[in-house]
């Protein structure tokens, strides 16, 4: 017995480090999964965008081939070689894309063959189209042979499905891949909710390991109670300590056990007061023991106390006293005294025992009561055996509810019922089991998320159920409400992109109208004041534009629709440029503007040059407004160059009027000038800066600003460009001294156009040099003017026409009538697409109201005759580069 107590309670301590070790494993596997799956979501955010980026290149392969197919057309029907060089500009970027594709792809093994498909067929439209450019000039029956009856559309067909096939197979990838996004998005959540499972399963291990000391601590208490029983009997049976004492304490009589149990002999005991073998602490209660037995002569008492051995050990004994008698006087005591050191050791170890279960209890119920969950265990019939707070709160239950079912305080019958039914699946499964369940409250219906798993001792027999749930009804309503607010949003998109296409095809028309029609009033005599009058009407039109222009600009910035182009330019052209767009102005208000370039700069550079000159156009344009006298100098630097990529440094200084200090931080934002006196003096939207800066950004660039009162503005912006260390040639502009009356007398069009006053526009325009116009108010007029064997050079379609618009009209000709006459897209929407769908339905050229009339001039010239390429207004967009 000695030597198995402190065993036992060892054992019972060292589960304890046990248990933290196993938190500590069990936080480290957490942890560990929580970053694995922040990994995974990195890798299929990643591979997203490497599969939109793929998107992007099949659909930019649709758009070469349509302009390659433009660009033969055009030159089979004008014979000009420059369309030739331009469609073996387009293969270039053609063979490129589809290499681009073909790397991209390299990790889908089910595009190989699309690709090798495409590139087959890519090489058949090639080889076809170059057969075209370098046979001799083709009559037009011939090229509607080949174009409408030969091997063209076939292969373009083919193309086109295989398009189809890479596009369906990466669109498949990629909602593949985003669900895969989503999915570990959404692990984040699940991760949460195993990770207070697994806290609180950690919880139900400590309360089984309790359990089971408590099955100890019976167990203990049994072996005490069969120790005790067989102590006492060895007692009886070999003889336990015994003493007698007379009635004033003094030892007259001691067993030979007495030298056992208190290490003096028989002898040192007789005569010697049975007190000073008492502890101290305890002699005052034994005494008025055995002083109480006397008074009420109670025959027999038993009391536990402590003594001090012979070697100052102390020992606990139970002393049972008898009265002696002698002629009923009382003259002693008999007594007998049992070592109970061992039995008094394991209560005390019981009673720590006891002390630490109601500790862990009380742990256990403070972590689930402030656990944000609902906690609940029931056993095997039902019977709730341990809830927390939470639960009690939110169903509004106390503690009565323990040891109730829920059949007895569950109104809803049918519910209970099923959630029986859940726990009776648990318990014959012994496996957990997760479902969602929505619950009546006082406040409404509570949606939650409960994982119900089994409780099982050391034998693996499932003795409860335990329930937690975690209340998902802010998240559930939070979800709505992104929902109806996500939907609110795309329509209000659907609504904003609408509103503009209306808007500018409902300004645009009639501003071409005024424009059209003030060009064609300054060109007829007028006296000083009706020419004064004529210009303020073209002036405030233009100013109009320029706002029109200016809010489509931020809106395709905003929407993300805004693209830049990659083409070669030459930086002191695009000076030229400026310098000849702002020459009347300068000349009015006889500013000077210098423009220096750093020699170091190459001479040709690859991007973006009309967003340039957008940029230019717009810095250049406020320093001209703002600056009464001085000059305006533009001073563009190189500040870094690489094997194939240069920043620049562009500043434009004036002498205006400048920009107050705390006025500065406003300057790039959105409908904001330096002052309501600043819009009223100069005018304008407030938009250009912010344009500006939006541009920038998007190439890589940024814009800064210094500025004095009265003393001037200093604008700089960076951007990068590429460029080539090989000489390049670039087609220039042809001088602006073209005789368009001597190209165009004769020439027969058609004009496709709704609008009264453009038709009227368009026709004096073409007719001022001696063309012969045709007018029909729709598509279907014109495919009648057609029809009745009229024959034309060339045919302005717009594209928003009733009954028939522009679109179909084309489709029309080119697929049914197989009429190949150059058709000249003409609308006042200009917005994000048309471009590809004018070149889809068979057009050849495009081009937005208002228009400048030597840009219809130049078009229709390089459509239909001798090549005149459209020179660098700002603004313009045409269909070809």
């Amino acid at each position: 017995m000695k030597r198995f107590l402190p065993i036992h309670t060892f054992r019972l301590q060292g589960s304890i480090p046990r248990l933290l070790l196993f938190s500590f494993l069990a936080v480290s596997f957490f942890v560990w999964i929580i970053y694995q799956n922040n990994k995974d979501a990195e890798t299929t955010a990643f591979w997203v965008n490497h599969t939109d980026n793929v998107i992007k290149q099949i659909k930019e392969v649709n758009t070469l081939v349509a302009e390659t197919e433009s660009a033969t057309r055009s030159y089979m029907v004008t014979g000009e070689k420059e369309w030739g060089k331009q469609l073996h500009i387009l293969h270039r970027q053609l063979d490129q894309t589809v290499a681009d594709i073909r790397v991209l792809t390299s990790d889908n093994p089910q595009q190989l063959p699309n690709i090798r498909e495409l590139q087959s067929f890519v090489n058949d439209k090639k080889d076809l189209q170059n057969s075209i450019i370098e046979a001799p000039q083709l009559d037009p029956v011939q090229a509607r042979k080949i174009t409408f009856n030969g091997r063209a559309p076939a292969i373009t067909l083919s193309i086109k499905g295989t398009l189809a096939k890479m596009l369906q197979n990466e669109n498949d990838l990629l909602a593949e891949r985003v669900a895969k996004n989503k999915k570990y998005s959404r692990n984040s959540f699940y991760i949460a909710l195993i990770g207070g499972t697994s806290g609180f399963m950690l919880i139900v291990i400590i309360l089984l390991q309790l359990n089971k000391d408590i099955s100890r601590r019976k167990a203990a208490e049994e072996n005490a109670y069969t120790s005790e029983a067989k102590y006492r009997n060895l007692i009886e049976n070999a003889g336990a300590a015994m003493y007698t004492a007379d009635i004033g304490g003094h030892i007259t009589f001691a067993s030979s056990k007495t030298t056992q149990l208190t290490g003096h002999s028989p002898a040192e005991l007789n005569n010697r007061h049975f007190s000073s073998l008492v502890e101290p602490a305890w002699l005052e209660k034994v005494t008025d023991t055995y002083i109480d037995q006397l008074k009420n002569r109670t025959q027999e008492t038993n009391i536990e106390f402590p003594i001090i051995t012979h070697t100052g050990e102390i020992k606990w004994v139970e002393q049972s006293a008898v009265l002696l008698y002698e002629k009923e006087s009382i003259v002693g005591f008999q007594c007998i005294v049992k070592d109970i050191s061992e039995r008094k050791q394991m209560q005390l170890n019981l009673e720590i025992k006891d002390l630490q279960l109601k500790e862990n209890q009380y742990r256990l119920q403070s972590i689930m009561d402030n656990a944000p969950l609902i906690i609940y265990l029931k056993d095997l019939e039902g019977h709730y055996v341990v809830v927390n707070n939470k639960f009690k709160e939110l169903l509004q239950f106390d503690d009565t509810i323990i040891g109730k079912t829920a059949f007895e305080v569950v109104k809803d019958k049918e519910a209970t019922e099923r959630r029986r039914k859940k726990d009776l699946i648990v318990i014959s499964t012994k496996k957990p089991l997760q479902m969602e369940e929505s619950v009546e409250t006082s406040d409404g219906i509570r949606h939650f998320s409960v994982m119900k798993f089994p409780l099982m001792d050391e034998r693996g027999e499932v003795f409860g159920v335990c329930s937690i749930a975690t209340d998902l009804t802010d998240t559930v309503n939070y979800q709505r409400q992104l929902i109806e607010a996500r939907k609110v949003a795309e329509d209000a998109k659907k609504m904003e992109e609408l509103f503009l296409a209306n808007m500018s095809h409902e300004i645009r028309t009639p501003m071409n109208g005024i424009q059209g029609m003030t060009d064609l009033l300054m060109e007829t005599p007028l006296n000083d004041k009706q020419r004064e009058f004529t210009r303020i009407i073209k002036h405030s039109a233009d100013n109009l534009l320029v706002i029109i222009n200016d809010i489509l600009d931020l809106s395709k910035i905003r929407a993300g629709k805004l693209t830049i182009e990659k083409i070669d330019f030459k930086l002191t052209e695009t000076a030229d440029n400026i310098k000849a767009f702002f020459k009347h102005k300068l000349d009015k208000k006889r500013l000077a503007l210098e423009i220096q370039i750093d020699k170091d700069i190459p001479p040709v550079l690859t991007g973006d040059p009309y967003r340039l000159n957008q940029v230019l156009v717009n810095l250049i344009g406020n320093a001209i407004k703002f600056t009464e006298t001085g000059h305006i100098h533009v001073n563009i630097l190189l500040l870094d160059k690489t094997e194939n990529e240069v920043q620049l440094k562009f500043i434009i200084e004036d002498t205006g009027i400048g920009i107050p200090e705390d006025k500065m931080h406003l300057i790039f934002g959105d409908f904001s000038q330096a002052g309501p006196d600043i819009t009223r003096r100069y005018g304008g939207t407030g938009l250009g800066l912010a344009i500006c800066k939006q541009l920038l950004k998007i190439q890589g660039g940024d814009i800064s600003v210094e500025s004095s009162i009265n003393k001037g503005t200093r604008f700089s912006f960076t951007i990068s460009y590429a460029y080539n260390n090989e000489t390049k040639t670039i087609p220039l502009a042809p001088d602006d001294t073209i005789d368009y009356t001597s190209l165009l007398t004769g020439k027969q069009f058609l004009v496709a156009e709704d609008n009264e006053i453009n038709q009227r526009l368009i026709a004096y325009v073409l007719e001022k040099v001696g063309a012969n116009v045709d007018i029909a108010s729709n598509g279907r007029e014109a495919i009648n003017n057609l029809r009745d064997g009229k024959t034309y050079d060339l045919i302005i379609m717009d594209l928003q026409m009733p009954e028939m618009d522009g679109y179909e009209t084309t489709q029309h000709l080119r697929q049914e009538m197989q009429i190949s006459t150059p058709i000249l897209a003409m609308t006042a929407t200009a917005l994000k697409g048309e471009k590809l769908k004018c070149l889809e339905s068979g057009m050849n050229d495009y081009m937005s109201k208002p228009f400048e009339f030597t840009d219809l001039y130049k078009r229709i010239i390089r459509l239909i005759g001798t090549f005149a390429p459209i020179s660098s207004i700002p603004g313009s967009s045409p269909l070809l580069p």
